[in-house]
């Protein structure tokens, strides 16, 4: 019997979206259990205008009531697939809403806003949640994927940001068709940080019983539309790397891969920071 516990955030209890229909299907292919949540906000906004905030504590306490009635909708998409697991609803954040329920879990599944929230520097929900879920996140694009994790590409680079991904991923990857790895890492970081000899890969994988493709990622050009290249030219259906192995604050000032992948990547990413 699996013990792999997945979220999915629900944003609109009741209805499907691209995200919850990735989530089942996984879920139903790893025998995982599959838990929805749903987040009543309250904007922050809100407090900055007094008499506003009866009308938004009025109307997130209807959202929460909306959303606990749909219990018997989440259990009959689990019983369609053989599935179990709960339906949670929160009230506040919805990024620290997902972190909490993360906490519990093996991975939290998401849905790639329509309207980029996180495009400009970052700092969506979406994005904060990455950072603060100390969990891998799967982002789904909001067109949706008719498949993920068939066919993987692991962008690797030696980061810790990198190996938490990669070990996230390592249940998927074992049931996945194919594996192919690009090897960004060099053999020494920087002076003054941390180092260890280069993780040694194909005994990494020849463990997990995972085949594996290895090739290293050349250095010229920006790394972010080679990876996409890379992943298209192989028809993978899922790219895995780490988030933010550079600060936010320099992605948003000189790029970086995990912004460009985040604003223009059509497939699923299974990230971690």
């Amino acid at each position: 019997m699996s013990t792999l516990e997945f979220i999915v955030h629900v944003p609109h209890p009741g209805t499907r979206h691209a995200a919850l229909d990735l989530a089942l299907d996984l879920a139903a292919r790893l025998q995982a259990r599959l838990s929805g949540v749903f987040a009543a906000a309250l904007p922050s906004a809100a407090f900055a205008v007094p008499e506003a905030i009866t009308l938004q504590v009025q109307e997130a306490e209807q959202a929460r009531k909306h959303a606990a009635a749909k219990t018997a909708w989440w259990q009959e998409l689990l019983r369609q697939r053989d599935l179990h697991g709960d339906w949670r609803v929160g009230e506040g954040d919805l990024a620290q809403v997902l972190c909490l329920a993360a906490a519990s879990a093996d991975l939290l599944i998401v849905q790639r806003p329509q309207t980029r929230e996180d495009a400009p520097i970052g700092f969506g929900s979406t994005s904060r949640a990455v950072f603060t879920a100390a969990k891998p996140v799967l982002i789904v694009p909001a067109a949706g994927a008719a498949s993920v994790g068939q066919r993987v590409l692991i962008a690797w680079n030696g980061s810790l940001e990198s190996a938490r991904a990669l070990h996230g991923a390592a249940s998927l990857l074992a049931h996945a068709d194919a594996v192919h790895v690009l090897d960004g890492s060099r053999e020494r970081g920087p002076e003054g940080l941390a180092w260890l000899p280069p993780l040694d890969l194909p005994a990494w994988f020849a463990q997990r019983g995972i085949n594996a493709a290895i090739e290293r990622l050349a250095a010229l050009g920006a790394p972010a539309p080679a990876i996409l290249a890379r992943a298209q030219a192989l028809q993978c259906d899922l790219i895995v790397l780490g988030a933010w192995g550079t600060s936010r604050l320099t992605e948003m000032v000189l790029g970086g891969v995990t912004r460009a992948l985040f604003r223009e990547c059509p497939l699923p990413l299974l990230v971690a920071h």
